[in-house]
């Protein structure tokens, strides 16, 4: 007899993917190689398993925290997702933060980058050119407490989350790679500095990777301007780099305001063209590429032009407010304009002094009685400095990249810019960490050798998030399919989030019986088949569907039958 009682269903939706993307990457299996289970003192979920139950909490979209692992399972196929050993139960709080334990004891990025750099060579995903950046998390708590030297010290420091008052930890990238997954992790101490980071995990990856020869000869490491630092470029040998000069430094200051018709340009689109030049500083020999793009001008000349107005508008309120003051002497009334005139860069002020003549004698002025001088006024208008205006904007829009590769037949000068432009790929990682449906953007584990370990199982979240991604829009490529986008519309180029909202109502039915249980996969729509073969064998017995399902090919020619396969 059917009834609540023997009727249930667990939500399944595309947790089967990340599961099947998982085991795709062997990284149960590679992890529990590293991490040995010690059965006698109670394990009975491996450390493999573990770290897998986290990943699929993490990209499970649901706005439930790492922290809440034991209950985002209460209603979910843990058996389909983690094997029929594992059971929610099992899942708790002290299960989990021994895991995090054992990864902190470990060593957190020597476990990382040995995961990370296995699954990208068996994968075919290495790359020579690496992009490197770090970001900060807060952390809601004192930890007032003695720290392990391999663990990250909670301190405060520069917040680029702008939450100067709480203290944080920092958190470094290096991604590469068709696939962008991220090659190296670091969790740092909340106040490191860039400038010291950046080259410290420069020489580490080089050291690391050594034994690699497809990422030995040739390493190129993308970095922003903190990186500029030529006294410390200069001890980086063998390695190639390409980053941003800060626009301080006086060379580059100087370079930046050449008039524009003093430059010879190169084109290289509508948007970009740029001024080569080789330089010598701290006795590297480098080369630089004056950038000038005509987006960023329209942007800076509208910045520009409101902070011209503000000014201007301030500076009249000042001459104002100065104009009805009354002064002892003329030089009092000099020297209190004084200040106002040392802030002009754009304006010029021109003003006089004049005396304030009044009658000293009450009521009406008598015949022959002439004006005191009580006082001193000024009087200033003011005016726009055209010229420095002018050539100040003629030097909006532009930036110099810096790379120690002087061989333009090896990386020409478009393909440098292009390659500074992909450093946005990690700045997109800290985003997809720090999105509220992730819920990773702030720490409350109680030790900060856990807060290491914690950060090491976020950067493995992003890892399958962006192999998984990758590996289906190849899919989707080499057959020339689409999917329907948020709007019903084909799009060749669908993100894993979304694809996660469109799975969002499969679930797993089980039906107990006197005799027996049967469990079903219910709501697989036609477009939901097609995804799920994207991601192989794995993900069709998840699914339960069967290896030999014949593919349903979704292409713009047939598109149009598309919505009709979705309610199937």
């Amino acid at each position: 007899m059917l009834n609540r009682d023997t009727v249930s269903s667990e939500q399944l939706g595309h947790l089967g993917l990340v599961s099947a993307t998982i085991r795709e990457l062997g990284i149960i299996e590679k992890i529990d190689k590293r991490l040995e289970l010690n059965e006698r003192k109670g394990g009975i979920v491996t450390y493999g398993r573990r770290v897998a139950a986290m990943v699929l909490n993490g990209l499970g979209f649901m706005n439930s925290r790492l922290s809440m692992t034991t209950h985002f399972f209460q209603d979910k196929p843990v058996a389909h997702l983690l094997g029929s050993e594992v059971k929610a139960e099992h899942l708790n709080d002290d299960c989990l933060g021994r895991c995090l334990d054992k990864i902190a004891a470990y060593g957190v990025t020597k476990l990382y980058s040995e995961l990370a750099f296995e699954v990208a060579r068996e994968q075919g995903l290495l790359s020579q050119r690496l992009h490197l950046d770090t970001t900060s998390f807060v952390l809601h708590g004192r930890y007032d407490v003695e720290v392990p030297d391999e663990a990250p010290t909670p301190d405060y420091g520069y917040s680029k989350a702008n939450r100067p008052d709480l203290k944080q930890v920092m958190l470094s990238l290096t991604q590469g790679g068709v696939a962008n997954i991220p090659l190296w992790m670091e969790a740092l101490d909340g106040n490191s500095s860039d400038k010291s980071n950046f080259h410290a995990t420069v020489r580490k990856v080089q050291e690391f990777t050594k034994h690699l020869h497809s990422a030995q000869d040739g390493l190129c490491f993308v970095v922003d301007a903190a990186f500029y630092v030529p006294e410390k470029l200069a001890q980086l040998n063998n390695v190639w780099w390409i980053t941003r000069v800060p626009a301080q430094l006086r060379e580059a200051r100087e370079w930046l305001k050449s008039p524009v018709d003093d430059l010879s340009w190169q084109g290289f689109d509508d948007n970009y063209r740029a001024v080569t030049q080789e330089i010598i500083i701290a006795g590297i020999k480098q080369r630089w590429l004056l950038i000038e793009s005509k987006h960023a001008y329209a942007r800076e000349l509208q910045t520009f032009q409101r902070k011209l107005d503000k000014k201007a508008d301030e500076l009249g309120k000042v001459l104002w407010h100065l104009g009805n003051q009354t002064f002892k002497c003329p030089v009092d009334a000099a020297n209190t304009l004084k200040p106002a005139l040392k802030t002009l860069k754009y304006h010029r002020v021109h003003y006089d002094i004049v005396p304030v003549e009044r009658y000293t004698e009450k009521g009406r002025p008598k015949p022959g009685t002439s004006k005191t001088v009580i006082g001193y006024k000024i009087q200033a208008t003011y005016s726009s400095c055209l010229e420095k205006i002018t050539r100040e904007k003629q030097t909006l829009g532009r930036f110099i990249l810096a790379t120690n590769q002087l061989d333009v037949g090896l990386l020409d000068n478009h393909a440098l810019l292009l390659q500074y432009k992909e450093q946005s790929c990690v700045e997109s990682g800290f985003k997809f960490i720090k999105n509220n449906a992730f819920e990773l953007d702030s720490f409350y584990l109680k030790t900060p050798a856990r807060i290491g370990a914690l950060m090491m199982v976020m950067t493995l979240c992003l890892m399958v998030y962006n192999f998984a991604q990758y590996h289906m829009r190849q899919c989707m490529k080499e057959n020339g399919e689409v999917l329907p986008n948020q709007v019903g519309k084909p799009v060749e180029n669908p993100t894993l989030k979304w694809i996660a909202e469109l799975m969002n109502m499969i679930a797993v039915v089980t039906i107990d019986t006197e005799d027996k249980r049967l469990r079903i996969v219910t709501n697989v729509k036609k477009v939901h088949q097609r995804i799920i073969t994207y991601f192989g064998q794995h993900a069709l017995h998840i699914y339960g569907l069967s290896p030999e399902l014949k593919k349903v090919d979704i292409n713009h020619a047939n598109y149009k039958n598309l919505l009709h396969w979705c309610e199937m």
